[in-house]
């Protein structure tokens, strides 16, 4: 099978569509990981975004002089290390 100038048949357009989808779901697979990865991150942001305010609230309720407010490094802290981020944060107030 050479390919020669000029001269495409049915049969080279098929393989060249065969190594181009195998190439496309290579590509597709590479950035599902990435996107796991990102979307873990993000989730775990959200939830350590919602604990911190839930949390501040409800030690406002109590009465308790536990404030820990959101700011770039308690949202870094909880995405990073997740909801023991967020203890550590709340634990960190009390000394």
């Amino acid at each position: 099978m050479v390919f020669e100038m000029g001269e495409f048949t049915s049969q080279n357009y098929m393989y060249i569509f065969i190594v181009c989808v195998c190439l496309f779901v290579l590509f597709l697979s590479s950035f599902q990981k990435k996107r796991r990865l990102v979307l873990g991150l993000v989730e775990r942001g959200i939830l350590g975004f919602v604990t911190i305010i839930g949390l501040d609230q409800l030690f406002s309720y109590l009465a308790l002089d536990l404030f820990v407010g959101v700011n770039v490094w308690t949202l870094l802290t909880s995405t990073i290390l997740g909801i023991p981020g967020v203890c550590m944060l709340f634990c960190m107030q009390l000394f």
